[in-house]
């Protein structure tokens, strides 16, 4: 450029020498026509000029040319505008397939528009032109913006001021690279490495937790934790009607959201987000855009509201069905790209290997201790119970005999506080490895439906017990005392979560989904391809943290404090729905309350109503009948001879099975009262087998402080469970009395 000025420089005195020759050779012509000579030097100059100047423009237009196929060949785009006016000087073609042809400069737009920014990013590059416009400074922006084709670029642009004299005038230039592919590149490495962690970090969870909950907390901190997802949660496929996910474990960060979520994978509406659609086909499902997806309406706001960008939903897979979920979401858009979801998927199969190990360890660690508890329990509970026998028995004599009212309430305190010790002795049977009672076919909405009168009056009338049974019987092989206790047990816990005000829920129905049903990947494998009959107590209560609902049916792990429970209940529950072929389950997401289940296999036979061993029949008018009661506790058994005999009867007793054999031999009895357990290791059923056949005519009774050990045994004769009252004593024989009668 400089030479070319210098050029334009030197052809003015070039054409004055021209003019000058001319000039010399033709001076006649000056002479005879002065006029002519100027006007004729005059027009040489200027054809001169001229020819000059088009040469030099030639020269500059070739060069800007160059200049122009230079600038087009580079990746950057490139415009100059003018300052202050903003008007465009320069642009390269790249320019225009950016922004358009149309398109003002960006100067031109900070003051007008910036429609192709992104709308997250426009206010913030507007401030940044404007602040680099009046600082007259080389600055740079950064934004996503879309372009005149329509895609969605990351474009990083540089100002520089040129020749900007006293702040009047000059010229900016810009420099825009498009630097997306570089910018994906970089967040898909810090997402792949954010993955990779996630997957060591969930590794050595596995093999560091010993229990679920431990497990589900190691997870929850190694997601989440640092530059880790924005939230996470781990759900299971509930069984029921509704059929819900329910939330088993989620990290401390979006709470409300996350216990609040309604998904449902076999509802139309709330079965099409990533979460229902992992669990309903066990793959890998993601939602990119949270704000475009359709599928996401019903949770676009309060996901939105959170901050959320992307979803993923992984399936927890076991033997190639998925018994649960585990779900991501990332406050940046478009993440959980193919390599991240690849790392995520490895990561979510060695999380569902762990939870399926852990527990298996689990179940076989509590079936030991429960084996262990119901050995001790089974061995333990005939010395206990006749302790507690001659505890209650004398104080109902004590309390009969009592001449004052305040010596007959001390009987009474001291009656009540041995049926306590009766109640938590059977819920020792109750875990012990044969719970007592003769199963049956019966109906789970009957059973249900005979016991609300009572659940309700044990909640009390501040509770609101509500019953939901199925529309058609549903058959189940049980022993309906235990269901009694089961259900009766659960309604009391519910009340004991709630306090005196809440809604108590009762409810059966049956789950007849063949084998392969998500919902059952929780159960045993003998209850996954049967239909299943399930009885729910639900309360509103505040809830179980992961932790509790761990342990609640540990023996003896209570939450009610000292002195308020004995922690034997659910042990009982879950060990009675084992022993019929069942299982028992808490769902909790606290504080939406806690939901038990007794899961129990539908029975094929056909309904009947067994009578029970014992039936209560009307009193007969008394008659006085010959007892011959044997029992190896000299203490019990003197009470139960007291307590005949004050119901007119002649009882006599012994310790051993000699002496009664030796009376038997001597005298007729029409009642022999036997337990099954006597000294020395003597089986009580021997001296009874010996009895009726000396003296056919004679009812035997047997009774039995571990009644769980006989209940399935092949006895001829009613069991008596210790301890027992005196009024089901004299009942017994009352009945013997009527069966005299009619005979």
């Amino acid at each position: 450029m400089a030479d070319l000025r210098s050029k334009a420089r030197m052809w003015a005195p070039v054409a004055a020498a021209v003019a000058a020759v001319l000039v010399v050779a033709e001076l006649h012509a000056v002479v005879a026509f002065p006029a002519l000579a100027v006007t004729t030097l005059i027009f040489v100059a200027i054809v001169w000029a001229v020819v000059h100047l088009f040469v030099v423009r030639t020269e500059l237009l070739g060069q800007l040319e160059v200049a122009r196929i230079a600038a087009n060949a580079i990746d950057q785009i490139i415009w100059i505008e003018r300052y202050p006016s903003g008007e465009t000087a320069f642009v390269t073609g790249t320019y225009e397939q950016v922004w358009g042809h149309e398109a003002l400069t960006l100067f031109q737009a900070a003051e007008s528009r910036l429609d192709a920014v992104h709308a997250d990013d426009r206010q913030r590059v507007r401030r940044e032109i404007r602040a680099g416009q009046a600082g007259l400074e080389t600055f740079r922006t950064e934004f996503r913006m879309k372009t005149a084709l329509g895609d969605e670029r990351i474009m990083h642009v540089k100002f520089h001021p040129h020749e900007v004299k006293g702040k009047r005038a000059g010229y900016w230039i810009g420099f825009a690279t498009d630097v997306t592919e570089e910018r994906r590149t970089h967040a898909a490495m810090i997402r792949n490495r954010r993955a990779l962690r996630a997957l060591a970090l969930v590794n050595a969870a596995i093999s560091r937790a010993q229990s679920r909950s431990e497990l589900h907390k190691l997870v929850r901190q190694s997601l989440i934790e640092g530059d880790g997802y924005a939230a996470a949660w781990i759900g299971l496929r509930e069984i029921g009607p509704v059929a819900k996910i329910r939330v088993t474990a989620h990290a401390a960060t979006h709470t409300d959201y996350i216990t609040a979520l309604d998904i449902r994978p076999d509802d139309p509406v709330l079965g099409q987000g990533p979460t229902a659609k992992a669990m309903r086909d066990g793959k890998v499902s993601v939602c990119h855009s949270v704000a475009e997806d359709p599928e996401l309406a019903p949770w676009r706001d309060a996901a939105l509201r959170q901050g959320f960008q992307a979803i993923a939903a992984f399936p927890l897979l076991n033997d190639g069905r998925a018994f649960g979920t585990l779900t991501l979401y990332s406050d940046e858009p478009g993440a959980f790209a193919e390599d991240e979801l690849r790392i995520l998927e490895e990561m979510s199969v060695s999380l569902a290997q762990g939870l399926v190990m852990i527990e298996a360890k689990a179940g076989l660690v509590n079936s030991g201790k429960m084996e262990l508890i119901g050995q001790i329990s089974g061995e333990l509970s005939h010395d206990f119970n006749n302790i507690l026998g001659i505890i209650a028995t004398h104080a109902e004599i004590g309390g009969r005999e009592a001449e004052s009212e305040a010596a007959r309430d001390r009987f009474s305190l001291i009656a009540q506080a041995a049926l306590r010790g009766v109640d938590i002795t059977r819920s020792l049977l109750g875990i012990a490895r044969h719970p007592r009672g003769i199963p049956e076919v019966a109906d789970a909405n009957s059973l249900t439906l005979r016991l609300v009168a009572l659940i309700r009056a044990a909640v009390g009338p501040g509770i609101d017990v509500q019953l939901q049974l199925w529309d058609t019987p549903l058959p189940i092989e049980i022993d309906p005392a235990g269901f009694n206790n089961a259900l009766v047990n659960l309604a009391i816990n519910a009340r004991d979560a709630m306090g005196e005000q809440g809604v108590l829920t009762l409810r059966t129905f049956l789950s007849d989904t063949p084998e392969g049903c998500p919902s059952r990947e929780g159960l045993p494998a003998s209850l996954r391809s049967t239909p299943l009959v399930i009885v729910e107590v639900a309360d509103t209560g505040s809830g179980m943290t992961e932790d509790v609902r761990e342990q609640a049916f540990e023996p003896f792990f209570s939450t009610k404090g000292p002195n308020k429970g004995t922690g034997l209940g659910l042990s009982a529950v879950l060990r009675f729905a084992v022993h019929h072929g069942g299982t028992a389950r808490v769902l909790s997401s606290s504080p939406e309350g806690t939901t038990f289940q007794i899961v129990l296999p539908a029975s094929t036979g056909a309904l009947d109503s067994a009578t029970r061993r014992l039936v209560a029949l009307p009193p007969p008018k008394p008659v006085s009948l010959r007892v011959l009661i044997v029992d190896n506790e000299p203490d019990l058994l003197s009470g139960m001879l007291e307590t005949l005999s004050l119901a007119g009867h002649k009882p006599t007793g012994f310790t051993t099975s000699r002496d009664a054999l030796d009376a038997l031999s001597r005298q007729k009895f029409d009642v022999l009262i036997c337990d099954l357990q006597l000294d020395n290791g003597e089986d009580g059923t021997v001296l009874a087998r010996q009895a009726a056949l000396a003296n056919p005519e004679m009812r035997v009774i047997v009774m039995s402080g571990n009644a769980a050990r006989h209940a399935e045994s092949d006895l001829a004769w009613p069991l008596l469970e210790k301890p027992f009252s005196v009024d089901t004593l004299i009942g017994q024989l009352q009945t013997r009395q009527a069966e005299t009668r009619a005979a």
